[in-house]
C-alpha cells in the first residue's frame, strides 16, 4: 500500500534508511493492491509444497502465479481489485478451481485448500465465496463496492457521502479530529489539495470501482492523517467492451420547500402557499463510461465523463439598487481516461488522466450584496498518473507510481481590479474585499516500492516523496475599502456622508510557497501461526512549508505501530483484532499562508478619511495619525505536527456464508493540533487596554490543541446474494476537543479561556445508525436505500455582549463549549427502478428521493443568551427532494 509521507532539503538522519532502501530496491507499498495467502495441506493436514498457484482475472485475463513453499503457504501479492478464478493443482492430487472471488481494494484474503489424491487428472471447479472477514488485517474498515456506488442513491453523484456506511465517520472527519485531519489515496497517490488537507481532483462516480474506508489502526505504509483514510480505485477496461449513459435531472417542482421558508419562526403556524415561493433552480447531471479491450488480455482502456449544468437565481433586495435576479451557475466538467498494460506476469504498467473543468458564475450575490459584488469561481485540474508493477523473482515485488497534477483556481472580480469595497448599512458595492484571487497547486509524487516475502513474514519497505508549490495572489484590501454608517448619498458638503473607516493593503498581494513532504516506513506482517499474525511497523515522517516553523529532530515523528489479528477457532471465520499506534497529520500549508502573507500585506486602517480618494485631508475631521496597523500573524518556533495516540481492539465474525457481524472499541487521543493565539489580547476588564499598547492583535499558530475520543463500533452485514444485501453499522461515541480548525481561537481572553474551549466537538453525536439495502423485486424493478440517524448535536450558548469586557462578544455562558444539545437528525433515501433488457442493452429508469419522509431536521442554534429566540433553530436541513434519471448499460 502507498505510503503517503514527507521529504525535503533537510532530512537529517533518517534519510541515511532511505537512501539504504533506494540501493538495496527494498521500498514497498500497495495502498490499493491486494494479497492472497494461504496454506494448503492434504488430507492428513501435512503441508504440501510444490503446488502451483494460479490466480486469474475473469474480466481482464491478467495473471499471476506462485508455488507453495515447504510449510505449504503460498502468497500472491499486488493483485489489482476485481472478479477471479484460482486454480491449484500438483501432480498426483485433484486439480481444484474456485471462480467468482472478489478482491476488494486494498483486501488481504486468505483461502486455504485441502487437495485429494487423484488416480487420473481429476478436476474440481467450484464457484466460490469470497471470505467476509479479513484474518490477518488489524485495521478497522469497510469496503464501499460498485454494487452500491451504482444501486443507491446518490445526490449529486458524489460517491463519498456513501462513507456514513462505515462506523465511525463523522461527516467529513473522524476520532474527534479537526477539519483537514484526513487522508484522501486514488490509486495509491494521494489526491490532497495541502492548502487546506482536502479533496484535489474530482472523479466521476462511474470511474470509481470501490473505496475503502479505515478510520483507525492503518499501517505504517499509511500516513499524512491523524484521523482517517479514504482509499479508492478507479476502474480499468476488460476483455468485453461495456459503455453507459447516464442522465440526472431535478428542480423545484417536486421538492418540498424548506422549513424556513414555509415557516415564519420556530414551531410558527405554516405559512398559506401565496405567501411564500419555492426557491427556483435547474439541476442537469449527464455523463458514462466506455471501456474494453486494446489487445485481449494484454491491453484494455477505459473513458468516463461526467458533466453538470446547475443554475439558481439570486435576487437582489438592497432599498440602494432596483431588484434584480441574477442567475447563479455551477458547471462543471470531469473527465479521466485510463490505459492498463500487462507485458508480462511480471510486468503490469498504468496511465491514467484526470480533467476538471469547473466554472461558477454570479458568486456571492443576492440580499444586500449587489450586482457589483459578483465574482466568479472558475477551476482547471490537469493530472496525471503512471504506475509500473513489477515482480523481480519469485518471493518479491516491486511498485513504483508518478504523479504530476496541475490545479489552478481563479476567482475574477466582475469589476475592474482597481475599484473599492463600499460597505453601506442596506446595501454592498464593489467587489469583495479579497477578490481577485488566483491559486495554482503544482505537484509532483513519486513513490518508489518493495515487498519482499521470507518465510512467515511479509515485509513492505517504502519512500514517498511529494514537492508541492502554491502560487498566486490574493488582492486583499487591494485598493481598499470604505465602511459607511449612512446609506445617505456621497455629499463632500454633508460631513455625516463621508465613511469612518478605509482599511487597505500597503504590502503585497502575490505569494509563492514551496511544500515538501517524504517519508519512510518499514512494517512486517508475521504469521506468528496459521491463526495468529502480528501487524508491526515503524514510520517516519518529513514536513517541510516555508513561513512555518517546524521541529525536524523531535522524536515523535517516528510512528510506531503495533497490530495483531488471531483467529481463535481456525476455521477463517472469525478474527479478534487490535493495536495500538501513533499517527501524524500533514500540517496545512493555508498556516503558512496565512502567516507570511498577512504579515507581508501590512495591512492598516484610516479612522475618518476623505473620499473617493482616502489619502486626502478629510474636511471636516483630521485623520487619525499613525495610520493604526491591524492584526500580525505569525508562527509559533519549533512546530510539531498534530498526531494522534489510537488503541483499538475488537472482533468479526463470518455467521453466514453472506453474513457478518462486528465490533471494535476505540480509543484515540489528539495531541498537538494547531490553534490561533493572541499573545497581545485586551486584558479583561480594561475595554481597551493591552499588554503592548503599541502593538495590535498578535497571533500566532501554536500546537498547544487537543482532542479525546472514545466509540464502539457494531457492524452487520449481509453480502448481496438470493436478490438482497444489507449493512448496519452503528456508533456509539464521545468526542472532545479545543480546535474545529487550524484557525481556532477563543471567543474570551480569560486566562482559563482554552480549559473553557475545551468540550464535545461540534460533530459529537452519542449514536450513530446508517442501514442501507437492496433489494431485487419481481418484473425487473429494485429498490434500495439509505437510513440515517444521528443523535443530537452539541451547540454554544454565548452572550450577546463583551461580559468581561477584553472587546470580544460571544463569552461563553457554559462552564464550557459545546454545552448544550440541539436537535437529533434522520432521513431516509430510497431508489426505485425498474430495467428494460434488450439484447446486449439494459436500460433502467429510476425515482430517487431525498428525505422522502420530509422530517424537519434542525441544524443551527440562535445562541444569543437573553434574547427571544434563544435556544430555537433558526436553520434547517434540505426538505424531501426528488431526482429522476435513465441509464443505458451496454
Amino acid at each position: 500500500m502507498v505510503s503517503q509521507g514527507k521529504k525535503g532539503n533537510k532530512l537529517i538522519w533518517p534519510m541515511a534508511l532511505v537512501l539504504f532502501f533506494l540501493a538495496s530496491g527494498w521500498l514497498s507499498s500497495q495502498t490499493t493492491l491486494c494479497t492472497l495467502e494461504g496454506v494448503i495441506l492434504d488430507e492428513q493436514g501435512e503441508p504440501l509444497p510444490g503446488v502451483a498457484i494460479n490466480l486469474k482475472n475473469m474480466e481482464t485475463g491478467y495473471f499471476y502465479s506462485t508455488t507453495s513453499r515447504a510449510d505449504g503457504r503460498y502468497i500472491i501479492s499486488g493483485v489489482q481489485p476485481g472478479r477471479y478464478e484460482i486454480e491449484v493443482s500438483l501432480s498426483g492430487f485433484k486439480t481444484q478451481k474456485q471462480q467468482g472471488l472478489i478482491f476488494n481494494v486494498g483486501a488481504r484474503l486468505t483461502i486455504n485448500f485441502t487437495l485429494s489424491p487423484a488416480t487420473i487428472q481429476e478436476e474440481v471447479v467450484v464457484v466460490a465465496q469470497t471470505p467476509m472477514v479479513e484474518i490477518t488485517k488489524s485495521d478497522v474498515s469497510k469496503v464501499i463496492d460498485r454494487a452500491k456506488i451504482d444501486e443507491l442513491p446518490l445526490i449529486d453523484r458524489n460517491f463519498g457521502s456513501l462513507a456514513v456506511m462505515k462506523p465511525g465517520v463523522q461527516g467529513d472527519r473522524s476520532n474527534a479530529q479537526p477539519a483537514g485531519s484526513e487522508e484522501i489515496i486514488v490509486d495509491g497517490v494521494s489526491n490532497e489539495w495541502v492548502g487546506r488537507n482536502i479533496q484535489r481532483a474530482s472523479i466521476p462516480a462511474d470511474a470509481i470501482e470501490e473505496f475503502r474506508v479505515i478510520t483507525n489502526q492503518f499501517q505504517a505504509e499509511y500516513g499524512n492523517t491523524s484521523g482517517m483514510i479514504w482509499t479508492a480505485i478507479t476502474r480499468s477496461g476488460t476483455n468485453e467492451f461495456r459503455g453507459r449513459l447516464s442522465f440526472f435531472y431535478r428542480d423545484e417542482t417536486f421538492d418540498d420547500v424548506n422549513y424556513f421558508v414555509n415557516h415564519a419562526y420556530y414551531q410558527g403556524p405554516e405559512l398559506p402557499k401565496d405567501q411564500y415561493e419555492k426557491p427556483p433552480y435547474e439541476h442537469y447531471l449527464f455523463g458514462g463510461f466506455l471501456g474494453g479491450p486494446i489487445k485481449r488480455d494484454k491491453a484494455h482502456f477505459f473513458l468516463a465523463y461526467e458533466g453538470l449544468r446547475h443554475t439558481e437565481y439570486s435576487t437582489i433586495t438592497s432599498p440602494l439598487v432596483p431588484k434584480e435576479t441574477v442567475d447563479v451557475t455551477n458547471d462543471y466538467n470531469q473527465v479521466l481516461v485510463k490505459f492498463n498494460y500487462q507485458l508480462n506476469e511480471k510486468n503490469l504498467f498504468s496511465l491514467r488522466y484526470i480533467l476538471n473543468d469547473q466554472d461558477q458564475r454570479n458568486q456571492g450575490v443576492g440580499g444586500l450584496f449587489t450586482k457589483e459584488r459578483a465574482y466568479d469561481y472558475l477551476v482547471t485540474l490537469h493530472e496525471l498518473q503512471a504506475g509500473w508493477t513489477l515482480y523481480p523473482t519469485d518471493n518479491s515485488m516491486n511498485e513504483f507510481r508518478f504523479l504530476f497534477s496541475d490545479d489552478l483556481i481563479n476567482l475574477p472580480a466582475h469589476v475592474p481590479e482597481n475599484t473599492y469595497t463600499i460597505d453601506r448599512p442596506s446595501g454592498y458595492f464593489g467587489k469583495y474585499a479579497s477578490i481577485p484571487q488566483r491559486h495554482r497547486e503544482q505537484r509532483i509524487q513519486i513513490v518508489e516500492n518493495f515487498s519482499l516475502f521470507i518465510g512467515q513474514h511479509t515485509i513492505k519497505l517504502g519512500v514517498d516523496y511529494s514537492r508541492v508549490g502554491l502560487s498566486g495572489y490574493v488582492y486583499q484590501f487591494i485598493p481598499g475599502q470604505f465602511i459607511f454608517t449612512t446609506d445617505k448619498p456621497f455629499d463632500p458638503a454633508d460631513f455625516s456622508t463621508y465613511p469612518l473607516i478605509f482599511i487597505y493593503n500597503k504590502g503585497v498581494k502575490d505569494f509563492d510557497y514551496p511544500y515538501t513532504e517524504a517519508a519512510v516506513f518499514a512494517q512486517d506482517s508475521w504469521k506468528v501461526s496459521r491463526r495468529l499474525t502480528l501487524n508491526l511497523g515503524l514510520r517516519w515522517n518529513y514536513y517541510s512549508c516555508k513561513d512555518i516553523s517546524i521541529n525536524h529532530s523531535d522524536l515523535r515523528h517516528l510512528n510506531p505501530r503495533f497490530g495483531f489479528s488471531w483467529d481463535p477457532i481456525g476455521d477463517g471465520r472469525t478474527v479478534i483484532r487490535g493495536g495500538f499506534g501513533t499517527f501524524m497529520q500533514n500540517p496545512q500549508l493555508n498556516i503558512g499562508l496565512i502567516a507570511g502573507l498577512m504579515a507581508a500585506m501590512d495591512i492598516r486602517t484610516i479612522i475618518f478619511p476623505n473620499y473617493p480618494d482616502p489619502f486626502k485631508p478629510n474636511p471636516f475631521f483630521p485623520s487619525i495619525p499613525g495610520q493604526i496597523p491591524i492584526d500580525k500573524y505569525s508562527t509559533e518556533p519549533n512546530l510539531v505536527p498534530p498526531y494522534s495516540l489510537q488503541i483499538t481492539v475488537g472482533g468479526e465474525r463470518q455467521l453466514l456464508t453472506d453474513l457478518s457481524a462486528g465490533i471494535d472499541f476505540v480509543w484515540t487521543r489528539g495531541y498537538r493540533f494547531t490553534r490561533l493565539e493572541n499573545l497581545n489580547p485586551i486584558i479583561p476588564g480594561t475595554i481597551n487596554q493591552r499588554k503592548d499598547p503599541t502593538r495590535g492583535n498578535q497571533w500566532v499558530f501554536t500546537d498547544n490543541g487537543r482532542s479525546d475520543f472514545k466509540g464502539m463500533y457494531v457492524t452487520v452485514s449481509k453480502r448481496f446474494s438470493h436478490g438482497w444485501g444489507l449493512d448496519i453499522a452503528y456508533t456509539l461515541s464521545q468526542s472532545k476537543s479545543d480546535v474545529e480548525t487550524e484557525q481556532t481561537s477563543c471567543w474570551s481572553y480569560d486566562e482559563d479561556a482554552w480549559e473553557r474551549q475545551y468540550g464535545p466537538t461540534n460533530t459529537d453525536a452519542r449514536h450513530r445508525l446508517a442501514i442501507t439495502g437492496i433489494v431485487n423485486l419481481p418484473l425487473g424493478f429494485q429498490l434500495s436505500g439509505l437510513f440515517y440517524y444521528q443523535s443530537k448535536l452539541p451547540w454554544n450558548a454565548i452572550y450577546p455582549y463583551d461580559k468581561n469586557l477584553d472587546s470580544l462578544t460571544g463569552d461563553y455562558v457554559d462552564e464550557h463549549r459545546n454545552s448544550r444539545r440541539g436537535f437529533d437528525t434522520c432521513y431516509l433515501n430510497l431508489r426505485f427502478s425498474k430495467q428494460f433488457r434488450v439484447g446486449r442493452f439494459r436500460l433502467q429508469l429510476f425515482a430517487e428521493g431525498y428525505n422522502v419522509t420530509n422530517r424537519v431536521n434542525f441544524t443551527t442554534i440562535f445562541n444569543r443568551y437573553g434574547e427571544p429566540r434563544f435556544g430555537q433553530p433558526i436553520e434547517a436541513d434540505n426538505p424531501r427532494q426528488i431526482q429522476f434519471g435513465a441509464r443505458l448499460d451496454f
